[in-house]
């Protein structure tokens, strides 16, 4: 009896280790300089060919950057869009979208304005068939 459960902690933490790798892969910040940090965990994608789609939400941007990376030597797609307010949406707001595609990295900036309190930043980030895609969020 002490056997099987010694081994079912064993097998929880197994289980656990290999769903954080997944779920936390590292992504790296973006080239252009700044104080980046990540917001939220980077998200990778379940099985090969499967899109990622996720939301974040920076406050007090000043810049924004969406990175995705895949190992793939076939292209990765990122759309993006990015929602900003100033003091709740009774302030000043500002929206954009875009579609970005590279092999192995792609990151995108979507726009801030000065002042912007907060951003909704959505992703959809879409692997070749056979490879798998991670992304995240900065901000500074």
């Amino acid at each position: 009896m002490v056997t099987i459960l010694a081994a079912v902690p064993l097998f929880a933490l197994i289980v656990a280790v290999v769903v954080g790798a997944a779920a936390g892969a590292a992504v790296p910040p973006p080239a252009q300089p700044g104080a980046w940090h990540q917001v939220g965990p980077a998200v990778t994608s379940s099985r090969p060919g499967k899109a990622i789609h996720f939301v974040r939400s920076p406050q007090y941007p000043t810049a924004i950057g969406v990175v995705a990376r895949s190992s793939s030597a076939k292209p990765i797609r990122v759309t993006w869009f990015s929602y900003c307010e100033q003091s709740s949406d009774d302030g000043m707001t500002e929206q954009h979208q875009g579609t970005s595609r590279g092999v192995g990295l792609v990151t995108v900036y979507p726009p801030v304005f000065d002042g912007a309190t907060l951003c909704q930043v959505s992703v959809v980030a879409t692997p070749p068939k056979s490879g798998r895609v991670v992304a995240a969020v900065f901000a500074y």
